[in-house]
């Protein structure tokens, strides 16, 4: 499954660092042509993307490699650290852009020479990333590789931003409304920032072990208990997030008259059915204790707090 999910996630990124770089190319050339801010801010966005697209690449050979003696867990976290290094990356970006529209109101420099030209390529580029949006999304999801669907959000974000740049283009030829340019390089600005910011909580969540499709694994893990005969009460559940892989910890409750083996046997068929209900739990470890067991515990989710919790 590792190789076929990296040659998906490396088809789409050099997919990705292509096209997003013959588009960086031409609007920063015509940035320079033209002298417009909107697509020059819009250019630096589709450069991030490029950088976006190469760190999705990395964190994807990493993380499908196997488990060693230096990451006894696996690699699969390198893609949780990718996408929190993206959010600085474009956050740094969005701040870029905003500095520059500002300084353009400020110092009154609104003329556009060729804006056709602006005209164009904004089309093009809206075009051209709903299209990758489509594409990264479905195979992010499929594989379920963070990075991924964050650089595919991304450019779901980018159709906005070079839509906006398209509308501000069309005001200024037909209305000679002159600072729109910057007003519409500073809107870009907040895109980039909202995106940014939005991908760098998700992965605090993530890291925190707060992540919220965990739900789905809960539910699984009652599931999964609930389908093995003589084994009881679920408790004290804890799942982790990494990557694309989930380590579940989980408490059970067997007749005290039990004996180790058959207890054992058990759990393991917990484990079994488990995996079997999502292929995407790499490791379960399932504590025994005897039926109406009663003592103090660390903090775990039961049936009742799951439903409580992720129902909402």
């Amino acid at each position: 499954m590792n190789s076929k999910r990296e040659k998906l996630a490396a088809n789409a990124s050099w997919m990705g660092i292509i096209i997003n770089g013959a588009l960086a190319f031409f609007k920063l050339v015509i940035s320079l042509i033209t002298g417009s801010m909107a697509i020059l801010a819009d250019g630096i966005d589709t450069t991030t993307d490029i950088i976006t697209s190469i760190l999705t690449l990395i964190a994807s050979k990493i993380s499908s490699k196997p488990a060693d003696e230096s990451h006894p867990f696996g690699h699969e976290r390198a893609e949780t650290i990718v996408t929190k290094v993206l959010s600085l990356v474009i956050i740094y970006a969005g701040f870029q852009v905003l500095i520059g529209a500002i300084q353009s109101i400020i110092n009154h420099n609104f003329s556009i020479y060729r804006p056709y030209l602006v005209l164009w390529i904004s089309l093009i580029s809206i075009l051209t990333k709903y299209f990758l949006y489509k594409y990264k999304f479905s195979v992010g999801n499929k594989i379920r590789n963070s990075s991924l669907v964050a650089d595919a959000l991304n450019m779901r974000n980018d159709i906005l931003t070079s839509l906006s740049v398209f509308i501000g283009i069309i005001f200024y030829l037909t209305l000679n409304i002159m600072w729109v340019d910057p007003l519409v390089a500073i809107i870009v600005s907040v895109f980039i920032f909202r995106v940014g910011i939005k991908m760098f909580l998700e992965t605090s969540d993530e890291f925190m072990g707060s992540s919220k499709e965990l739900g789905e694994i809960y539910y699984n893990t009652l599931e999964a208990v609930e389908k093995v005969n003589k084994a009881n009460n679920p408790h004290k559940i804890r799942v982790r997030k990494a990557g694309y892989v989930y380590f579940v910890e989980l408490h059970i409750e067997v007749e005290e008259e039990m004996s180790v083996k058959e207890a054992n046997e058990i759990a393991s068929q917990v484990e079994k059915e488990l995996k079997k209900i999502n292929p995407y739990i790499k490791d379960v470890i399932i504590h025994v204790e005897p039926l109406g067991n009663k003592e103090e515990e660390e903090f775990g989710f039961d049936k009742n707090s799951i439903k409580r919790i992720f129902d909402k």
